[in-house]
């Protein structure tokens, strides 16, 4: 079992009166307040280090509070500069809002600045995040494969040409070079589209907030299409459970600190709601996905859910360490995955709470959990193998 810290670097400072019908604009932010919580994050993160966790990874999104980094790379290589040993990473980078070569050029520039520590990952994005980029939700999907495509042949080829749907290029050679061969690449994975590109590719999958039986569903579903269509066996190490955290001392402790930051990010929940996106956005997600994901056991919880029921189906793993040794412990076994992303910046918590409670789960959680769900199947090297349009 591998552990790392990750979080949406989420602005802690929208107005209690506000509520999820506001435009959220940037009028509520205030910039003071927005470099004090990338300074917190910062400090959150690096002290992953001397903790013992395996990495610290950044998130990225696009015109909402609920992540104000727009750019995975710029907080990313601030980590790198301020760590020595453990791995950093992006999940993930919007491939289809950028040109795929400058993926490519950062991903292997974030490399060599880590010295071989860095992992990439990459995400298709969010409806309004297409809308305000002006590019047609109906080729995010083909963007995305094309992109990926050639992302991952400048990473790995010396020069090459290309001609596709969206890009014609010439002569790519990346400088510097990546010392990693190949970069490790990971990604978010719920709908059944993108769970069959990961399985061909060998790419980690990554699922979110959910219960652990949909959890265990999606990664069911990419182990099969894996052996049954690709001829390989995902091991532990395919897959990636993140959850919101929080332990203290005592579990009546934990949920004081956090229920009102997790009803925080609750609250003012917009993606893909009318007010942030003025019209429907076809073309996201096709008939397939929302089938896919009809399981009752799926989805995010609906609005109005309580904070009780959300701590009950894992939505966010509040309590002492014992409570939340025994709620992983039981999730690591339902759902299988051997890398835990644990996402303790909850919302608008306080610092000293998420310092708190990374030292808590580093001294007590982690060593109880270390030796479940070990490596094995097939090597993850393979992920960022392109496959040819």
């Amino acid at each position: 079992m591998r552990f790392y810290s990750f979080d949406e670097t989420t602005y802690p400072g929208i107005p209690d009166d506000i509520g999820p019908e506001v435009k959220q604009t940037n009028r509520f932010c205030d910039p003071k307040v927005a470099a004090r919580t990338y300074q917190e994050h910062l400090e959150e993160w690096i002290a992953c280090e001397d903790l013992g966790f395996d990495g610290a990874l950044v998130n990225e999104h696009h015109f909402t509070y609920f992540n104000i980094n727009p750019s995975s790379t710029v907080l990313a290589t601030a980590l790198i500069a301020r760590t020595k040993r453990m791995k950093v990473g992006v999940i993930g980078h919007v491939l289809p809002l950028r040109h795929p070569v400058q993926s490519a050029e950062e991903f292997a520039q974030m490399d060599v600045l880590s010295g071989g520590r860095f992992i990439g990952g990459v995400v298709r994005g969010v409806p309004q995040e297409f809308v305000s980029y002006n590019i047609d939700p109906f080729t995010s999907r083909e963007r995305f494969i094309e992109s990926y495509n050639i992302m991952t042949r400048a990473l790995t080829e010396e020069i090459f040409d290309y001609e596709g749907q969206f890009y014609k290029l010439r002569s790519v050679s990346v400088w510097p070079k990546p010392i990693q061969d190949p970069i490790p690449i990971w990604m978010p994975a719920g709908s059944a589209e993108t769970i069959e590109f990961a399985a061909e590719r060998r790419i980690p999958i990554a699922r979110v907030w959910e219960p652990p039986l949909s959890f265990a569903d999606v990664f069911e579903y990419y182990k099969k299409v894996a052996k049954e269509q690709y001829g390989w066996e995902p091991g532990p190490q395919h897959l990636i459970g993140a959850r919101y955290i929080h332990v203290a001392e005592t579990n009546e402790k934990a949920e004081a600190e956090c229920a009102g930051a997790v009803m925080y990010v609750r609250r003012l929940a917009t993606f893909s709601r009318p007010v942030q996106v003025s019209a429907p956005v076809p073309g996201m997600a096709s008939d397939r996905s929302f089938d896919f994901r009809k399981n009752p056991k799926a989805g995010m919880p609906g609005p109005g859910v309580p904070f009780e029921k959300l701590r009950e189906d894992g939505y966010i793993v509040c309590g002492d360490p014992d409570y939340v040794t025994e709620w992983l412990l039981n999730d690591l076994k339902i759902s299988g995955y051997g890398h835990f992303l644990g996402m303790f910046r909850v919302g608008n918590n306080k610092h000293e709470h998420v310092m708190n409670s990374k030292r808590l789960f580093a001294e007590h959680v982690m060593p109880r959990l270390r030796g479940v769900n070990p490596d094995s199947g097939s090597e993850v090297g393979a992920a960022a193998a392109p496959i040819a349009p």
